[in-house]
C-alpha cells in the first residue's frame, strides 16, 4: 500500500508571508523609479524651455545689432539712433529685458521682480506684457562694452517645487564690419 506523508502538504503561512514580502518590496522599488523619473522629464522639460528662451534672448539682440549695420554707419552697430536698437542703453552696458516685440525695456534690471516674468501672449510667443497665460520663467539681459566688441549674458531663472533654477548663454558679439 502507498503511505501518504501528510509533513509536506502545501505553502505554509510563514512562506507565502515572506514571498508576498519580497514582491511588496519589488513593486515599492518599481513605483518610486517611476515616480523619479516623471520627476527628473519635469525637470528636464524646463531646462529644454529655458535653453530655447535664452537663445531666443541671444538672437534678438543679435537682430538689434544687425540692424543697427543695416540702417545706420559702422560706428552706430551698438546704439542705433534710439532707445529701441540701444543695445548698451547705457555707456558701458545695461541690463533690461527684451522680448519678440523688439521693445527694450531697461527699468527691469532684476530676474526676481514681476517685470521679467515671461508670459504666454494669445498669439503663442513669450513676452513680457503680463498678459496671457503664466509661465514659471524669467529672463534678463545683461551687456558690457568692450569697445569693438560686447559680452552678452542671457539669464533664465524659473521656480520649481520650491527650488530655483537658472540657465546662463554667454557670448561675445563683435564689430567684424
Amino acid at each position: 500500500m502507498f503511505k501518504r506523508n501528510h509533513k509536506h502538504k502545501g505553502f505554509t503561512i510563514l512562506e507565502v508571508t515572506v514571498a508576498l514580502g519580497i514582491l511588496t518590496m519589488g513593486l515599492l522599488g518599481i513605483s518610486s523609479l517611476i515616480v523619479q523619473n516623471l520627476q527628473a522629464q519635469n525637470i528636464n522639460q524646463n531646462y529644454l524651455i529655458a535653453s530655447m528662451l535664452a537663445q531666443e534672448g541671444a538672437e534678438l539682440v543679435r537682430n538689434k545689432r544687425d540692424y543697427n549695420w543695416l540702417k545706420f554707419t559702422w560706428d552706430k552697430w551698438n546704439t542705433g539712433d534710439d532707445a529701441n536698437y540701444d543695445i548698451l542703453q547705457a555707456a558701458g552696458g545695461g541690463t533690461y529685458i527684451l522680448d519678440y516685440t523688439g521693445a527694450i525695456n531697461a527699468g527691469v534690471n532684476d530676474i526676481s521682480v514681476a517685470g521679467a516674468r515671461l508670459w504666454i501672449s494669445p498669439g503663442g510667443f513669450y513676452d513680457h506684457d503680463n498678459t496671457g497665460l503664466y509661465t514659471p520663467f524669467s529672463r534678463l539681459v545683461t551687456v558690457v562694452d568692450n569697445g569693438d566688441s560686447i559680452e552678452v549674458e542671457v539669464d533664465i531663472q524659473w521656480q520649481e517645487k520650491g527650488r530655483t533654477h537658472n540657465y546662463k548663454l554667454d557670448f561675445e558679439l563683435y564689430n567684424w564690419r
